[in-house]
């Protein structure tokens, strides 16, 4: 089948405009659930591209749960398309994913916004946020793949989000960790996952109290990701 595509916006990379170009033919209709996507080579000569965009787009699409590759068959669109995966702001943040030390510094202050929501909530409820971390403690394993590290980790962030009680906030958080999700790969060491849980009970004292500096904060949150990254 042949892309309805418009010219290239070579103000972005390449694979980025390939992603969009997706988005927007599932957007318009051109594209629905469980169709068939062209080859890797037809993708190339349909866009006038090399080989390597078009796998980054694929990577990409495949991460956020847009495509589906079936061995010897081929490219698919997934048929669970869900309003969360055509999220605008996900692709606007796809954008920009790949400069990480920026994607960092949101995150932190982010973070830090939803922190504070929670702390100046009348009625804030750590209970949910408390069961979580301690079930992190029992449950974080070195022998766990990776990506089930990266899973029960991310179980801590959904738990403060929902306690914000506010939709955009939830709405924006979700976004930005599924962004990150695919680049979650520091829990290969041991001492890495001493670290994030060693950064979730800093929040959790956080939330405790009614005071801090979000300075300070910032900082200290931003160099712990950068170290685990690095």
């Amino acid at each position: 089948m042949n892309l309805s595509v418009e010219k290239i916006n070579l103000s972005r990379t390449i694979s980025s405009e390939i992603v969009l170009i997706i988005k927007d033919n599932l957007l318009n209709g051109s594209l629905k659930p469980g169709d068939k996507l062209p080859t890797e080579k037809e993708l190339m000569e349909q866009l006038g591209v090399s080989r390597t965009p078009v796998r980054e787009a694929i990577k990409i699409l495949e991460a956020i749960g847009v495509i589906q590759i079936k061995r010897g068959k081929g490219m698919f669109i997934t048929n669970n398309l869900s309003r969360f995966t055509l999220n605008p702001l996900i692709f606007s943040l796809i954008m920009h994913s790949n400069n990480m030390k920026r994607l960092i510094e949101f995150r932190q202050h982010f973070e830090i916004l939803l922190l504070n929501m929670i702390i100046t909530n009348e009625e804030k409820n750590l209970n949910k946020i408390e069961e979580v971390y301690q079930s992190q403690v029992e449950k974080m394993d070195p022998e766990l793949s990776p990506e089930e590290l990266a899973a029960i980790d991310l179980e801590f962030h959904y738990a403060v989000l929902e306690a914000t009680n506010n939709p955009f906030a939830i709405e924006i958080g979700r976004t930005i960790y599924e962004i990150i999700k695919p680049n979650m790969i520091h829990f290969k060491r041991k001492s890495n996952i001493e670290r994030t849980l060693e950064t979730h009970k800093f929040y959790l004292e956080l939330l405790r109290g009614n005071d801090f500096n979000p300075v300070e904060v910032v900082q200290r949150m931003i160099k712990n990701n950068e170290e685990m990254i690095e």
